[in-house]
């Protein structure tokens, strides 16, 4: 028999409106010797206005466990839901990192002005948009193809597209709507290639 139970109990633990995580709710399932580095007596963890893109790689990230976890109910192979939700513990576990030490993750990052005027490479952003495109393939890494694309230089109003594409993603899409989405996503960066 496998370690883990057959139907997860899947659900969003980063509130973004409100920069909430629920380290509690978090931190089920986890081994004691994994959280040994955290207080998971804190509930609700709020991060500070500061930590935006914190806060972004934290949304996404619960929305790659999430769908990871769906994934995963929907897996009859033992080994294969195995390997999966340890996949799944790892995103947990980086999620609660990043919330503990907000500041490590806090990393500058060029914006699209900034990276405009200093004459970013075309070859390496058509390498990007290609392995953005090979990660919305999978539905396991949609969260992680978000961040990646989050961090193009888009042109016009195409950032404004991208965010409210995101935000479709963010409140939720049925299995039937999750194909047509990915599809719209992927031809959106298409254009950047």
């Amino acid at each position: 028999m496998g370690i883990f139970s057959q139907k997860p109990a899947c659900r969003k633990f980063f509130t973004y409106a409100t920069k909430t995580l629920d380290f509690s709710g978090l931190s089920a399932g986890l081994s004691s010797s994994e959280l040994a580095d955290f207080d998971v007596k804190l509930g609700q963890f709020k991060l500070s206005p500061e930590f935006v893109k914190v806060s972004e790689k934290l949304m996404l990230l619960d929305l790659q466990q999430y769908d990871l976890c769906q994934t995963i109910a929907n897996i009859s192979d033992r080994s294969e839901r195995d390997r999966m939700f340890s996949q799944l513990a790892a995103i947990k576990m980086e999620m609660m990192r990043m919330a503990a030490h907000p500041e490590a993750y806090e990393n500058p990052e060029l914006s699209p002005k900034q990276s405009e005027r200093e004459g970013v490479n075309e070859t390496s952003i058509d390498s990007s948009v290609q392995h953005i495109l090979q990660l919305f393939d999978n539905p396991a890494t949609i969260g992680e193809a978000l961040l990646e694309a989050a961090k193009l230089p888009f042109r016009g109003d195409d950032k404004v597209r991208f965010k409210q594409k995101q935000q479709q993603y963010i409140d939720g899409l049925s299995d039937h709507e999750r194909p047509r989405w990915v599809g719209e996503m992927k031809n959106f960066l298409a254009q950047y290639l």
